[in-house]
């Protein structure tokens, strides 16, 4: 990496754009699609002439997902929580000549917004990619967020949200006025037909003929992988014999690896049940997969999880939580259970696994959805639109 590029750029003598990362260089899965629409909206504004910075709190080393784009990564820990912070980011501001500021999962409104104003900023983006859930407190505080929110100069120009629910979300916990909401759905490639490389059969040793059902996520109890395996567990004992026995196979690390591994020593299906760990390449091994799994707990927002499997041509079964049935009509493009309901989500994989038919149609269906709703084109061009409303065209 070149040092020069990890500490704070020269006066730039350009309209310059803003992005601020909240964890450091290359911190996982997750945070590198959301570098990549930094990426993205950064090519897209350099025709217009603007700079893009990306704004990082450590910088240790060059940004995989900025790699061959005009984005440049600084090392700046852009906060406001305290007054030294809130001083040093005005600073940068004024260093830099920010135009206007791209920031993600932060608060809609911010009494430190006006005074980005008054530094030169003409324009202040927030893109939340939560889930949304924000408790309700006392209707009289509630009162005084509605009034907040409307406040001049406090709330952020556009708060760009990943799908209408967490939209309703913010707009019944008073986070955030309607009239600033811009649901942008994310996106991802499509591969309606991606060979079957071999790599993650490879992994477990497992023969070609058996069908992979795969999991990729965090292990954390609100991503519901413990029902999964009590559910995988309970469908192995449904299948009609004589039928090929399917694998389990988890791909993710987390603080409840540990519990995990226990509940699935206490299984009879423990055998057929892989644990394989984080992997920076996930997404290249959905290929191998048979079914794709995502047994959320917590209202995800818009999971990746749903949306890669539809793109890579998986037939996908899902908790119906936060934003999923906006991605998957049941039955037409992929399957929704209850949340926590492990007999529910195994009658979902022997439905799948004993119609290869239906799987067939879900899986096209999947990838027609992502062509027809959820582009990276599309995310970007809709981004872009909003980010790059102070710069020329």
């Amino acid at each position: 990496m070149k040092p020069s590029r990890a500490s704070s750029p020269s006066l730039p003598t350009r309209p310059t754009l803003l992005c601020v990362s909240n964890y450091p260089s290359n911190a996982g899965y997750a945070w590198d699609f959301i570098e990549r629409l930094y990426a993205g909206v950064a090519d897209r504004l350099a025709a217009r002439g603007v700079r893009t910075l990306v704004a990082y709190p450590k910088l240790e080393r060059e940004p995989r997902s900025l790699a061959g784009s005009t984005a440049m990564p600084v090392k700046f820990d852009f906060r406001f929580d305290t007054l030294r912070h809130a001083l040093d980011a005005l600073g940068f501001v004024r260093t830099n000549k920010i135009t206007a500021v791209y920031l993600t999962d932060r608060a809609a409104c911010s009494f430190f917004y006006p005074i980005l104003r008054l530094a030169g900023v003409r324009s202040i983006v927030v893109h939340d990619h939560t889930s949304g859930e924000r408790a309700l407190r006392h209707p009289v505080f509630q009162i005084a967020k509605w009034f907040v929110i409307r406040l001049p100069g406090v709330s952020a120009d556009t708060v760009i949200v990943v799908s209408d629910y967490v939209a309703g979300c913010l707009i019944k916990a008073n986070s955030a006025s309607p009239r600033r909401l811009m649901r942008i759905w994310n996106g991802v490639p499509a591969r309606s037909d991606p060979p079957a490389s071999g790599q993650l059969r490879n992994l477990i040793n497992v023969a070609g003929n058996r069908p992979l059902i795969v999991c990729c996520c965090r292990a954390d109890a609100v991503k519901g992988v413990a029902h999964l395996l009590r559910a995988f567990d309970a469908a192995l004992k449904n299948l009609p014999q004589p039928m090929i026995k399917p694998v389990l196979v988890y791909i993710g690390d987390g603080p409840q690896r540990e519990e995990l591994e226990k509940i699935r020593g206490s299984l009879s299906a423990r055998d057929d049940i892989f644990f394989v760990g984080y992997r920076a390449d996930a997404r290249s091994l959905l290929a191998d997969a048979t079914i794709c799994v995502v047994p959320s707990l917590w209202q995800d927002a818009f999971p990746l999880g749903v949306l890669e499997a539809m793109a890579a041509g998986k037939p996908v079964v899902a908790t119906s939580v936060g934003g999923i049935p906006e991605m998957i009509d049941n039955g037409v493009n992929g399957l929704m259970v209850p949340p926590a309901d492990d007999q529910a989500l195994a009658g979902a994989l022997v439905r799948l696994l004993t119609n290869p038919e239906l799987s067939a149609r879900l899986a096209l269906a999947g990838v027609q959805r992502v062509e027809e709703r959820f582009t990276p084109e599309r995310q970007l061009e809709a981004i872009t639109g909003i980010v790059g409303r102070p710069f020329p065209q």
